[in-house]
Formats: structure tokens, C-alpha cells, sequence
């Protein structure tokens, strides 16, 4: 029992270190990458499938003449492999640029590298019971090259290469004539596709490290590491979006800012820890209300936040806001020690509606959100005032 569960923990961690330091990238962002290396390796299987496309219609005069191959051993290869080699050579040309059909392409390219393997493992057998031996490293280094121009991910160079290297092994030992090398072949064929797949692995590996390096420069571009929240700029970038998209539609939308109430006073008396415990807890009560996929959140700076509520009109973004800033008053925090503090976080909020049909600018919406944060101030704090926006005048409330 002690050693099924030993096999069952060295599994894990085999799949542990794969999922770590070889994928690196979060499950969600897997599709994505492969669609994108998948659409990086476009050029090189172009290579691939235009040399094949040119090589196999012309091999049965082209290698006689050049590499002296007895043309027999061409004759005697079943015309079905040289028509599939063709076949799925010029539908991966067509196939090779559509990369939003991933599985179709990696069936594809897949038959269309196989077959061709085939192809080539078949001249081998027919030409050594002919009595001319074509060298295992021929076939094998062809498959090497197809290996690097496919362009593929770990998981099909796995099967690929598992496939290749069992079928040669069968080829050697049951097809081609007896020859006192054989062994040496084998071997030969599986050391140039070890080092093929391990090549591949290598250039996937570098691919992803790319993959995830950028996607957290992305990350930390557009979004607050304290909170998870949209950056400024790419709040900013985000509401000018929407904003077109309102206006065309003819949508309502609302626009608020809020900022905690004496952030400075929690600061000195609990600390900048429970400061920062703050900061996310109130960041995270606001993300809950963005229950769309056009509803942004962001942290401006500090302990400021916007909200922008695609479709809410008046009456919504005041009982939605309404509920956010009670939600906040009943917030529980803790200290870094896990116990409970007596601390109670209100803000403030100013909130800019534009209603259907009457156009604002990004720049509109912020002042007149400042506008009512200040006046909220002035007025107490804890709680929120609003404008209806109508492009040359406004109407106030509280």
C-alpha cells in the first residue's frame, strides 16, 4: 500500500512541477496562449507544408536521379500514401492561416506530418528488401524537421513524438529487411527525436515565459495590485470606450468617486497594514457592484475609487450606491493578528447621471463626480450627492 501511494505522490509531483515551471500560465489564459503560438508558428509550417508540397510530387524522378534510389522502391510504395502525403499537404496550406480553428488545424497538420513520415518509412522498406539501405537518420532528421515546423504545443509533440518513435521502432524490427545494424538504427532514430521533442519543449517553454512576462506587464499596466481594481489610466481608457458605445445606443449611464472618510486617522492610530486591509475591503465591496461586463471599477490613488454603471439611470445608480455605502458602514476589518478591530469606515460619494440621448465626455462625467465628492464633504461626509448631467445645465441634489 506504502508504495502505491509512493507511485501516486511521485505522479503528483510530476504534474505539480509541469503545471508550475512549464505552463506557468493560469488555466483561463490557456486557450489563449495556444491560439497565439499557435498563430506565431504560421511562418515556419508554411515552410514545412510548401517544401513538402514541392518535394512529394517530384520524389519519384527527383531522389533516383540525385540519391541514386533504385526507382523500384518508389513503384512499390502503395499509391495511397503518396496521394494522402499530397492531400493533407494542400489542406493544411488553406487550414494553416485559420487559427481560430485550433483543433482542426492540429488534426490537420498532425495527418499531414504522419502521413508523410509514413511515406518516407515505406521507401525505406521497400528499397532495403530491393537491397538498398537508406540510412534510419534520413527518415529520422526528416522528422525532426517536421517536428520544429509544426509549430505545435507539448501536448501533441507528446503524442506525436511517442507515435513516431514506437512506429520506427516496429518499422525496424518488423518491416525492413534483417541487417546486423538494426540496433544502432533504433537507437540512432530515438536519440534525434529525443532531442527534437526536448528542442520543441525548449522553444514552448521560452513561448510561455514570453506569454507570462507580458501578461504581467499588462497586469500591473491596467490593474492595482492592493486591490485587483482597474488602474486610472485604464478606467480612463475604459469609460471613453463605453461612453461611444452609451451614446450610440442611446443608453443611460453613471459615474462615481467615492473616498474614505479620515483615511488619514486610521492610518496613524491602526497602522498602514490595517490601512491597506482597509483600502481592499472597501475596493472590494465596489468591484461587487460591477455585475456587468460594462460595469468598471477602479482605484484612482489612495483611498479615492470610481465606479462607472453602464445602463443604471438615476434611480438605480442612487439605490445602488446607496446600498454600497451601507454595506461599507457594517464592514468588519481585523488587525494582523486575526482579531477584530472597533473600527468603523464610511465615505463619501459623488455620482454624475447622464441620462439617454444627451452626450458628456469622459472629462464631464469626472468634474461633475469631483464636484459632488467635494460637496458631500462639506456636507458631512458619509454620504452621497449626485448630479444629473444634461450637457449645459445640471441639476443637484443630495
Amino acid at each position: 500500500m506504502s508504495k502505491a501511494w509512493t507511485g501516486l505522490d511521485a505522479w503528483s509531483g510530476v504534474r505539480t512541477w509541469y503545471r508550475n515551471h512549464f505552463l506557468q500560465i493560469d488555466p483561463d489564459q490557456e486557450t489563449r496562449f495556444q491560439r497565439s503560438f499557435l498563430h506565431a508558428g504560421r511562418g515556419r509550417r508554411m515552410v514545412g507544408i510548401v517544401l513538402l508540397i514541392l518535394i512529394v510530387p517530384t520524389a519519384p524522378w527527383v531522389v533516383p536521379a540525385v540519391f541514386q534510389v533504385p526507382r523500384p522502391a518508389f513503384e512499390s510504395i502503395p499509391s495511397l500514401l503518396w496521394w494522402m502525403t499530397l492531400g493533407f499537404s494542400l489542406l493544411s496550406l488553406g487550414v494553416n492561416w485559420m487559427t481560430q480553428l485550433r483543433l482542426r488545424l492540429i488534426a490537420v497538420i498532425s495527418a499531414m506530418n504522419l502521413s508523410a513520415i509514413a511515406y518516407l518509412m515505406a521507401l525505406r522498406v521497400t528499397a532495403s528488401h530491393i537491397g538498398f539501405d537508406i540510412p534510419i537518420t534520413v527518415p529520422a532528421t526528416v522528422i525532426v524537421g517536421f517536428g520544429a515546423l509544426a509549430g505545435l504545443t507539448a501536448r501533441y509533440n507528446v503524442v506525436f513524438y511517442l507515435l513516431v518513435t514506437s512506429s520506427i521502432i516496429l518499422a525496424e524490427l518488423c518491416l525492413v529487411a534483417p541487417q546486423p545494424s538494426v540496433m544502432i538504427d533504433i537507437f540512432a532514430a530515438l536519440m534525434i527525436c529525443l532531442v527534437s521533442f526536448v528542442g520543441a519543449l525548449a522553444v514552448e517553454h521560452a513561448a510561455r515565459s514570453a506569454w507570462k512576462d507580458t501578461s504581467d506587464l499588462a497586469y500591473r499596466a491596467n490593474y492595482d495590485d492592493l486591490t485587483g481594481m482597474a488602474s486610472r489610466a485604464y478606467f480612463r481608457e475604459q469609460v471613453e470606450a463605453l461612453l461611444q458605445v452609451a451614446r450610440r445606443e442611446e443608453r443611460p449611464v453613471a459615474l462615481a468617486i467615492l473616498d474614505i472618510d479620515y483615511f488619514k486617522s486610521v492610518n496613524d492610530q491602526y497602522g498602514h497594514v490595517v490601512g491597506d486591509e482597509v483600502i481592499r475591503s472597501v475596493g472590494e465591496e465596489i468591484r461587487l457592484l460591477c455585475r456587468r461586463s460594462t460595469d468598471v471599477a477602479a482605484r484612482l490613488g489612495g483611498e479615492e475609487y470610481a465606479l462607472f454603471l453602464y445602463g443604471a439611470d438615476a434611480s438605480d445608480a442612487q439605490r445602488m450606491l446607496g446600498e454600497l455605502l451601507q454595506r461599507i458602514r457594517v464592514l468588519r476589518l481585523h488587525d494582523p493578528a486575526g482579531q477584530p478591530i472597533d473600527l468603523r469606515v464610511t465615505t463619501s460619494c459623488g455620482m454624475s447621471s447622464v441620462p439617454p440621448g444627451v452626450t458628456a465626455t469622459r472629462n464631464d462625467l469626472l468634474l461633475t463626480a469631483d464636484r459632488q465628492l467635494y460637496i458631500a464633504k462639506q456636507s458631512g461626509r458619509d454620504r452621497l450627492c449626485w448630479e444629473l448631467f444634461r450637457g449645459g445645465a445640471a441639476k443637484a441634489d443630495a
